[in-house]
């Protein structure tokens, strides 16, 4: 007797429906927790100003002298507004105690003067742009303020 194939339909069920509730509830879980830290998050900031083109240049006058102080792998040197000065490396590096001495001294001569222009080298480091910067802003003890106006750019 010859056998016969009988074919058998195979019903296949349906697939289930993905269940998206316990994904949403994560989510809204995310995203309270996400705004709750942000707003405790604060970054440090510290402004930056551009020198300002004033009347006396314009009309062909003198410019006003600012305090300029470039930095090179030599040290500090210190021109404009209190004449010129030179603040070589010591053992340990730049010498940031001192530069902050001198930007007070010539803070205590010209107190109405609040901007200075950092210029650095290429090849400076970041972190030596930093502590210029703060030398140049506040005293050591961080009691009063010497030039908060702090313009930088490029030593050519």
């Amino acid at each position: 007797m010859a056998q016969r194939r009988i074919r058998r339909k195979h019903h296949t069920h349906g697939a289930e429906d993905l269940n998206l509730t316990p994904m949403i509830d994560i989510f809204m879980i995310i995203i309270f927790f996400l705004l709750l830290t942000t707003v405790l998050v604060k970054t440090a900031i510290i402004n930056v100003y551009l020198p300002q083109e004033q009347g006396a240049s314009r009309s062909g006058g003198a410019p006003p002298e600012i305090l300029i102080v470039k930095v090179n792998e030599r040290g500090f040197e210190l021109g404009g507004v209190g004449g010129g000065a030179f603040i070589p490396k010591n053992g340990a590096g730049f010498n940031y105690p001192e530069l902050n001495r001198r930007l007070a001294a010539i803070k205590e001569r010209f107190p109405e003067k609040e901007d200075v222009i950092l210029l650095f080298d290429v090849s400076v480091p970041y972190d030596t742009v930093v502590q210029v910067m703060d030398a140049a802003r506040e005293t050591e003890d961080k009691r009063r303020p010497l030039f908060p106006l702090v313009s930088l750019g490029e030593n050519r």
